[in-house]
């Protein structure tokens, strides 16, 4: 009954992730061992290495542990918490910081000048919050939930390219909608839900606003096949429109979670497609410079080590200056995290693909 229990869980949370939205990098510490006796478990006296060595590897703390274990939260300055940054293969974001083994992390945004952070977590019963930390006087401060998010179950979608509003979604997967909130100067102000067409009757997730005003989402209103990738632009008269963003970039499966380039120039999201049913693979689409996209490729095409095929990927984010790619990776129930990569492979893929249209 358990074992079923906690597969139906797993289910269930998949259905959310979809709906909203490699190489760990932990490392277990050094020990030096003194020259001395201790008891075992038996009472027998052994030396301290041959105690050590007769203890569970679970007993080993981990770098993110170790963090996590601190009652005090640690001292850290620099930009992306004085994390090493990370090559073409993705890594797990600031260990026992962000991503911790004792939570499950999703979505990540942070704000244009860098010194603010906002991620969705989900809670043990899959209740999903918004976190957020700031860097004051240099220094980063230990992450808390928002008081917006209290009590409310929302999934973070993106903050707007001025750092002025956050953009979130209910969390039902069914019937989810997208709202939006300001932030000034005395603190948030209160939640407002977004108008037609960007709601509909449908469910919306995954909201990104670009400077212009053209805004990006993944709904599964009428004209979609499953759950689509749409566009909102704003129509002379003041009006919106939406536009599918057609079958070249949406397919059959569920298209998720768009992640646009501040320059238009790409636009990366998550797919079930190629039979993956669920977990999810992050692809790429660039803009073919006559109003289209081009074919979607797999972020693992040049050789970065993006995608886990063990796993769902989704809910990408661009640093600030555009340099690290942030996703979210999901290994099961338990397992969800926030990975970071170097966006330097995106124009290899560009190179690739651009060459490869030329050929034709």
């Amino acid at each position: 009954m358990k074992a079923n229990h906690r597969l139906l869980c797993f289910i269930l949370l998949l259905g959310l992730l979809i709906t909203g939205c490699s190489a760990n990098t932990s490392i277990e510490p050094e020990v030096v061992l003194a020259d001395t006796e201790v008891e075992n478990a038996t009472g027998n006296k052994v030396s301290e290495e041959s105690a050590l060595e007769e203890e569970t590897d679970s007993e080993v703390l981990t770098q993110s542990e170790l963090v996590e274990a601190s009652t005090e939260f640690p001292v850290l300055s620099g930009d992306y918490f004085d994390q090493t940054p990370p090559g073409d293969i993705a890594e797990i974001f600031a260990p026992g910081i962000i991503s911790r083994t004792d939570r499950l992390e999703n979505q990540i945004a942070f704000s244009p000048d860098g010194n603010s952070v906002y991620f969705q977590m989900y809670t043990p019963d899959y209740v999903s919050t918004v976190f957020y930390t700031e860097r004051l006087d240099g220094v980063w401060t230990e992450p808390v939930e928002a008081s917006f998010a209290i009590n409310k179950n929302i999934q973070l979608s993106s903050i707007s390219a001025d750092g002025n509003r956050l953009y979130l979604s209910t969390n039902d997967r069914n019937n989810s909608e997208l709202f939006k909130i300001e932030l000034t100067s005395e603190g948030w102000g209160e939640l407002e839900l977004l108008p037609n067409p960007i709601n509909s009757d449908a469910s919306e997730g995954s909201y990104q606003e670009m400077e212009d005003g053209t805004a990006y989402l993944s709904s599964s209103r009428a004209g979609s096949a499953g759950k689509d990738l749409w566009r909102i632009i704003s129509l002379t008269d003041g009006t919106m429109k939406a536009e599918n963003l057609g079958q070249v970039v949406n397919s059959d499966s569920w298209e998720f979670s768009p992640c646009i380039a501040p320059d238009g120039s790409y636009l990366i999201f998550g797919s079930d497609r190629n039979g993956r049913k669920g977990l999810a693979h992050l692809y790429i689409s660039f803009d073919d410079g006559n109003g289209g996209w081009t074919e979607p490729v797999n972020l693992n095409s040049s050789g970065a080590q993006v995608n886990d095929d063990f796993a769902n990927q989704s809910c990408a984010a661009l640093s600030p200056d555009g340099a690290y790619l942030f996703f979210m990776r999901h290994y099961d129930m338990a397992t969800m995290d926030v990975y970071w990569i170097s966006t330097s492979f995106i124009d290899d893929i560009k190179e690739t693909v651009f060459n490869a249209d030329t050929a034709k």
